[in-house]
Protein backbone atom coordinates (compact mmCIF):
# COMPACT_ATOMS: atom_id res chain seq x y z
CA UNK A 1 0.00 0.00 0.00
CA UNK A 2 3.14 2.39 0.96
CA UNK A 3 4.82 1.23 -2.28
CA UNK A 4 1.92 2.31 -4.25
CA UNK A 5 0.99 5.58 -2.57
CA UNK A 6 5.52 5.78 -3.25
CA UNK A 7 5.21 5.20 -6.72
CA UNK A 8 1.74 7.97 -7.48
CA UNK A 9 3.60 10.55 -5.50
CA UNK A 10 6.96 10.14 -7.46
CA UNK A 11 5.14 9.38 -10.53
CA UNK A 12 2.92 12.66 -10.12
CA UNK A 13 5.99 15.00 -9.09
CA UNK A 14 8.46 13.38 -11.63
CA UNK A 15 6.31 14.73 -14.39
CA UNK A 16 4.23 17.55 -14.48
CA UNK A 17 3.88 18.16 -10.51
CA UNK A 18 7.71 19.29 -10.10
CA UNK A 19 7.26 21.27 -12.94
CA UNK A 20 4.41 22.95 -11.75
CA UNK A 21 6.02 23.56 -8.24
CA UNK A 22 8.97 25.05 -9.28
CA UNK A 23 6.88 27.56 -12.09
CA UNK A 24 4.97 28.43 -8.92
CA UNK A 25 7.86 29.19 -6.40
CA UNK A 26 9.86 31.46 -9.09
CA UNK A 27 6.74 33.37 -9.72
CA UNK A 28 6.03 34.11 -5.88
CA UNK A 29 9.81 34.71 -6.05
CA UNK A 30 9.90 37.48 -8.99
CA UNK A 31 6.51 38.29 -7.51
CA UNK A 32 7.64 39.20 -4.04
CA UNK A 33 10.70 41.51 -5.73
CA UNK A 34 8.46 43.61 -8.13
CA UNK A 35 6.30 44.19 -5.24
CA UNK A 36 9.71 45.40 -3.76
CA UNK A 37 10.74 47.36 -6.05
CA UNK A 38 7.60 48.88 -6.43
CA UNK A 39 7.48 49.97 -2.49
CA UNK A 40 11.45 50.86 -3.37
CA UNK A 41 9.66 53.39 -6.45
CA UNK A 42 6.91 54.90 -4.35
CA UNK A 43 9.55 55.50 -1.30
CA UNK A 44 11.83 57.48 -3.97
CA UNK A 45 9.29 59.63 -5.48
CA UNK A 46 7.67 60.62 -1.65
CA UNK A 47 11.64 61.22 -0.58
CA UNK A 48 11.86 63.51 -3.92
CA UNK A 49 8.64 65.52 -2.81
CA UNK A 50 9.76 65.73 0.79
CA UNK A 51 13.46 66.86 -0.43
CA UNK A 52 11.98 69.37 -2.98
CA UNK A 53 9.31 71.10 -0.03
CA UNK A 54 11.83 71.22 2.26
CA UNK A 55 14.40 73.01 0.07
CA UNK A 56 11.64 75.49 -1.72
CA UNK A 57 10.51 76.38 1.55
CA UNK A 58 14.36 76.48 2.91
CA UNK A 59 14.99 79.15 0.00
CA UNK A 60 11.49 81.06 0.01
CA UNK A 61 12.26 81.69 3.89
CA UNK A 62 16.32 82.69 3.00
CA UNK A 63 15.69 84.73 0.01
CA UNK A 64 13.23 86.86 2.04
CA UNK A 65 15.76 88.09 4.20
CA UNK A 66 18.37 90.77 3.22
CA UNK A 67 21.24 88.58 4.61
CA UNK A 68 22.31 84.97 5.66
CA UNK A 69 23.95 83.59 8.67
CA UNK A 70 27.10 80.75 8.45
CA UNK A 71 24.31 78.18 10.04
CA UNK A 72 22.15 79.05 7.44
CA UNK A 73 24.14 78.97 4.78
CA UNK A 74 25.75 75.50 5.38
CA UNK A 75 22.16 74.13 6.13
CA UNK A 76 21.37 75.48 2.61
CA UNK A 77 24.30 73.68 1.13
CA UNK A 78 22.99 70.16 2.73
CA UNK A 79 19.99 70.87 1.58
CA UNK A 80 20.58 71.72 -2.17
CA UNK A 81 23.45 68.63 -2.18
CA UNK A 82 20.99 66.13 -1.63
CA UNK A 83 17.91 67.91 -3.65
CA UNK A 84 20.26 68.58 -6.40
CA UNK A 85 21.44 64.90 -6.33
CA UNK A 86 18.07 63.55 -6.99
CA UNK A 87 18.16 65.47 -10.03
CA UNK A 88 15.57 68.04 -9.13
CA UNK A 89 16.90 70.95 -11.18
CA UNK A 90 15.96 74.17 -12.74
CA UNK A 91 14.55 76.69 -10.39
CA UNK A 92 16.07 74.58 -7.03
CA UNK A 93 19.57 75.56 -9.51
CA UNK A 94 18.51 79.48 -9.76
CA UNK A 95 17.23 79.81 -6.35
CA UNK A 96 20.36 78.60 -4.76
CA UNK A 97 22.45 80.97 -7.13
CA UNK A 98 19.88 83.59 -5.26
CA UNK A 99 20.56 82.32 -1.79
CA UNK A 100 24.47 82.71 -2.70
CA UNK A 101 24.52 86.24 -3.55
CA UNK A 102 23.18 87.17 -0.07
CA UNK A 103 25.65 88.47 2.06
CA UNK A 104 26.58 86.20 4.94
CA UNK A 105 26.17 87.60 8.76
CA UNK A 106 29.11 86.31 10.56
CA UNK A 107 28.75 85.96 14.08
CA UNK A 108 31.65 86.57 16.28
CA UNK A 109 31.16 84.61 19.40
CA UNK A 110 33.44 85.46 22.49
CA UNK A 111 35.39 83.55 24.23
Amino acid sequence: MSTTIITILVAIFGSNGLFSVIVLLINRHYSKQDKAVEDLEIMKNALAALSHDAYFRHCRRILAKDEITEEELENHQYLYKAYHSQGLNGTGDRMHQLVLEKPVHVVIKEV
